[in-house]
């Protein structure tokens, strides 16, 4: 099967069944990846789980190489769709968050594609500014709540302690564990790459409650159909677009010593 009719490429977590249809395998140098392929009139969006199948794979055990190495060989842009917990009071649990930045406190993840030479990748817009556009577009269309800000990725499994959440919150909104090195490495391959995230939970220390993976998974459950509505929104208006103003192509151009 052919990716041409692709106008969107979707990265999403566990809750996410959007395909009922047979699984592509795409070979990559990091490992074969299943790839989804849902039917539209006027063009197709294609569907790469994180967790390949797998009833859930911790996020720092993700093998973000190959499933980057798959949207780049699909080639239409990619959205990533990740589950966050809000470090401020005004984003609220179920509502929807668009980074325009982020801050990396993962550890020991593979953070690169360049692991033999020195290439500096210019990350001063990780996210494509190109399709942050339209996908805020089609979020106030649809009448959908939205924040935009500075996410930061820890290593985790774990949950943050309630020390490491005061200090992020100064400098950062949302707390993530799968936006890195998923991110950088999208840049690194040259992809029109944006993140939709879904505020799940107050992050520790700004709720009463114990945080328990059970709010997460219901968050996501909750809000699978406005995510849809969303993504198809979005493929909508790249498959439309004539023109466009981003460089993500060329962020490794001229880049390496």
């Amino acid at each position: 099967m052919s990716f041409k009719r692709v106008a969107l490429t979707l990265i999403c977590g566990v809750g996410y069944n959007m395909s009922s249809s047979d699984a592509m395998p795409i070979q990559t140098k990091y490992g074969s990846v299943n790839a989804y392929v849902l039917n539209f009139e006027s063009m197709d969006v294609a569907l790469i789980p994180r967790h390949q199948g797998k009833r859930h794979v911790p996020p720092h055990q993700i093998n973000y190489k190959a499933l980057v190495s798959a949207a780049q060989k699909i080639g239409a842009p990619v959205l990533s769709i990740n589950s966050v917990g809000s470090m401020k009071p005004e984003l609220a649990a179920g509502s929807f968050f668009v980074p325009n930045d982020f801050i990396d406190m993962t550890k020991f993840r593979e953070t690169t594609f360049f692991d033999k030479k020195a290439v500096h990748t210019d990350m001063s817009d990780p996210y494509c500014q190109n399709i942050r556009k339209a996908l805020t577009h089609v979020l106030a269309e649809q009448g959908i709540s939205f924040s935009e800000g500075v996410y930061v990725c820890t290593e985790g499994p774990r949950f943050e302690t309630k020390a490491e959440i005061r200090m992020y919150a100064q400098f950062s909104d949302v707390v993530g564990m799968t936006g890195v090195p998923e991110v950088v490495l999208a840049k690194e391959a040259g992809l029109c790459y944006a993140s939709l995230c879904l505020i799940t939970n107050p992050a520790a220390g700004l709720s009463s409650n114990v945080l328990t993976i059970d709010e997460v998974q219901d968050a996501v459950s909750d809000c699978q159909g406005q995510v849809f509505d969303i993504v198809l929104g979005l493929a909508k208006n790249l498959k439309n677009q004539t023109e466009t103003d981003c460089f993500c192509k060329d962020s490794v151009q001229n880049s390496e010593i």
